[in-house]
């Protein structure tokens, strides 16, 4: 049992009972083989908390036990070992953004099925990660004879997005086949692309898919309207994404290849590991969604909301450091004697009211706007409950190229000039 002490947050460590299994109902449009498979919870926990004194908060660690109604278990259960419990605390001390910010993590193990996972409930704006399922979605259709990835679409003003991707600069007129919008939104995230092929293949089908395919709320089914994800259901879309390419049937190499070819490489594989992802990027939310091909297969999500904060070298070290740890334990795991094969570890941030202010710029402008928006109701407010410079900070943000805006209540871009 891991007995680590992180501190300042609240943790909350569970093991539950079982691996995930069950059965699944497939949606009517689209033909899933029988070794697409449904996770099904069939645990209970039970949870003794002890209270550890901090010197800005209070840490509880649970105990992990099995319940006495719990069902038995017939396959062996597994857990990570304490060494990496106490490297994670440390990554969790050194980046301040666990105060600040919600990061999510889930890991599952393909041969034990052992999943641990940290905020596993927190809900985040989905972004592109969710064009990984929309494609596989597609892909499983087209596999069932439903859908046809060499047919030709015309490209035209109303598909134009802004944002990511290359089609937007195209002319209009031009065609394009299935396969290869397929590969313009996995490969580059292209949103125009993305608005084709949901026109072609609507959205209905696709939440039917969803549902089957393992997630663990109904919101996460969506691809319109904010749609929203949380790490375990990320995990769930992981898990059919390998499964769909180790199928080896006529489209999974295709899903290899465009998944290995994806931008902006978040999470990092062991040595000679690759690497499958979908990553997400949009307005405050910053995601990846892998899998792990190696000496040992495993699947890791990573779900944030750096909210307003100027992604940078080291948010991506963020990642890297996280997805090397679990890497550097993948082939480490050790039997349990608990009746379980899942650890979740629970982190509370700060109140956005009781958030000091960071001293790094850019997390600056991003908390100042978290105050701002949800607790003040002007920045001299905010500076005189806080005893703050108020001309400090405006001049720390105005080299960052901000300047705050009254109407608005909100630090924002200072607009440039055209003069000379």
């Amino acid at each position: 049992m891991h007995h680590g002490k992180i501190l300042p947050m609240i943790i909350t460590a569970v093991l539950l009972c079982g691996c995930n299994g069950g059965s699944e109902t497939v949606p009517a449009d689209v033909s899933v083989p029988e070794t697409v498979s449904v996770a099904e919870e069939i645990t209970e926990t039970l949870t003794v908390t002890e209270s550890l004194a901090a010197e800005t908060s209070a840490v509880t660690e649970t105990e992990l036990s099995a319940s006495s109604a719990a069902t038995e278990i017939s396959e062996p259960s597994y857990d990570l070992p304490e060494e990496f419990y106490n490297e994670l605390e440390e990554i969790i001390r050194k980046y301040p953004h666990f105060e600040y910010y919600d990061i999510s993590l889930a890991y599952e193990d393909i041969e034990t099925g052992f999943t641990f996972m940290l905020n596993p409930d927190k809900h985040y704006f989905s972004a592109s990660v969710m064009k990984a399922p929309y494609m596989l979605y597609i892909y499983r259709m087209a596999f069932a004879g439903k859908a046809d990835t060499e047919q030709r679409l015309i490209y035209s003003e109303e598909y134009k997005r802004s944002g990511t991707g290359t089609l937007q600069y195209e002319e209009y007129g031009t065609e394009w086949t299935v396969e290869e919008l397929i590969g313009l939104c996995l490969e580059e995230s292209d949103n125009s692309a993305f608005a084709m092929l949901r026109e072609l293949y609507p959205e209905d089908g696709y939440k039917e898919f969803m549902r089957s395919s393992g997630i663990v709320h109904e919101e996460d089914a969506k691809a319109s309207g904010q749609p929203q994800i949380c790490c375990e259901s990320a995990l769930a879309i992981s898990r059919e994404i390998y499964d769909f390419i180790k199928e080896g049937n006529p489209y999974s190499e295709r899903l290899e290849y465009h998944l290995t070819h994806s931008r902006n490489a978040m999470i990092l594989g062991g040595e000679n590991a690759e690497v499958i992802r979908k990553y997400g990027w949009y307005d405050g939310y910053f995601h990846d969604m892998a899998v792990i091909l190696g000496n040992r297969d495993y699947c890791l999500t990573i779900m944030t909301n750096l909210d307003m904060l100027e992604i940078n070298t080291r948010e991506y070290k963020l990642f890297g450091e996280l997805s090397s740890l679990i890497a550097g334990y993948s082939e480490k795991l050790i039997r349990n004697d608990a009746s379980g094969n899942r650890s979740v570890i629970t982190y509370e941030r700060q109140e956005v009211k009781d958030m000091a202010l960071p001293k790094d710029p850019y997390m600056l402008l991003s908390v100042l706007n978290m105050k701002l928006r949800d607790v003040y109701q002007s920045l001299e407010e905010l500076c005189s409950d806080m005893g703050a410079d108020m001309n400090g900070i405006s001049a720390a943000m105005e080299k960052l190229g901000y300047e705050y805006n009254n109407a608005e209540n909100q630090f924002i871009p200072i607009e440039s000039s055209d003069e000379e």
